[in-house]
């Protein structure tokens, strides 16, 4: 019997699969991408940008191009099709709206010139102290003097800006062109190969996923654009009834701003109620204005709405204005016109993903309780 202090321990000898060593690489390559993905967003943001609008668009156009599909067309020959059609009427309503638009422009920057913003409020309070009597006491009349300079300089700040933002952004608009193009000439090919990538046992979800989302995208936007041109050419036609400068314009305006919910149609509102006030110098103008945009609002509630915008995805009012004061403060107009409709799709695809999970785990454990011996 051997001794106890001559017996050697075995060594230990750890064995790891080759499996660890795959799954510690792919952690660190996963945290290196993210890294240098979170540091290349700010500059990758006008790309980002381009992309997003494109894919929005191509969610607009993709169920004409299923339905040109359908009558015979090649999905080559439709994309034109539809291409050219989009021009045709581009051009119609340059030719037709270009120069009112031009003219209106041209004398409200005329008139911006002419007057300064103090001079413009300085004639805004002498009308209103006609009629409010209040207004003739020299401090509360010095601090909303101060008050509303502040506020006519910022809103001309901003504008100025936006304008610039704009036009500054008219080569992005022949990107994304292209990039709609061949998004809908080839978007099948990009989904398969999308839903191709996911796991075989998320092939049903990632199918439904994909087809949910554009389908639910696609349905907003088209109400909101029918929704806005709407409400733009019923405001234009009241603005020219009421006898109100640029109401061309502003009509235009206040369509664009009706696609920001709460805040769009106050801000189509006011340019329109202050330019006829400062004309006529008369509250029955002002009246009159406020009656006629909520006269629009009603019919777009009452009448347009719960046909044109049936079955969107319904988010909660606070929901919706958290997410436009992110928007606006990430992107500026742009982020207030794309709040919404991005904040639709993160709540589309977090429910059918819930649902997706729910589904697959309680499917999961019937098989197993089913491979149970009785």
């Amino acid at each position: 019997m051997p001794s106890p202090q001559n017996s050697t321990v075995p060594p230990v000898i750890v064995r790891l699969d080759d499996r660890f060593f795959t799954r510690i690489f792919r952690i660190i390559i996963g945290l290196v991408a993210f890294y240098f993905l979170v540091k290349a967003i700010p500059l990758m943001s006008s790309a980002i940008f381009t992309l997003i609008i494109a894919v929005l668009l191509t969610a607009v156009f993709d169920p004409i191009i299923s339905f040109l599909e359908r009558k015979g067309i090649n999905r080559l020959g439709a994309v034109t099709l539809l291409y050219v059609v989009l021009i045709f009427i581009f051009v119609l309503a340059i030719k037709f709206s270009g120069p009112i638009i031009s003219d209106q422009i041209s004398s409200l920057s005329s008139s911006i010139e002419t007057q300064s913003p103090t001079g413009l409020i300085d004639n805004l309070q002498t009308k209103l102290a006609k009629k409010l009597p209040l207004l003739n006491n020299p401090q509360i009349s010095k601090e909303i003097t101060e008050k509303m300079d502040a506020l006519m300089i910022g809103f001309m700040e901003k504008s100025f800006s936006m304008a610039v933002g704009l036009l500054s952004s008219f080569p992005n608009l022949i990107i994304i062109g292209f990039c709609v193009f061949f998004f809908l000439k080839d978007g099948w090919r990009i989904k398969r190969a999308i839903i191709q990538a996911m796991p075989n046992r998320y092939f049903e979800i990632s199918l439904i996923l994909v087809h949910k989302t554009t389908e639910q995208l696609g349905r907003y936007i088209r109400g909101q654009l029918i929704v806005a041109a709407a409400v733009g050419i019923l405001s234009i036609i009241a603005l020219t009834l009421l006898h109100v400068r640029y109401s061309f314009f502003i009509g235009a305006i206040a369509g664009l701003a009706n696609m920001i919910p709460y805040f769009g149609p106050i801000a189509g509102a006011i340019p329109a109620i202050v330019i006829g006030f400062m004309d006529t110098g008369s509250f029955g103008i002002v009246l009159a204005i406020a009656g006629a945009f909520a006269t629009v609002q009603l019919t777009e509630n009452i009448f347009i709405s719960p046909y044109v915008v049936a079955k969107s995805v319904e988010l909660h009012p606070l929901a919706i204005i958290v997410v436009i004061l992110i928007g606006g403060s990430l992107l500026g107009l742009w982020g207030l016109l794309l709040a919404v409709p991005v904040a639709s799709i993160i709540k589309v695809m977090f429910m059918e993903i819930k649902w997706g999970m729910e589904n697959y785990k309680f499917k999961d454990r019937l098989n197993f309780q089913e491979s149970l011996p009785e």
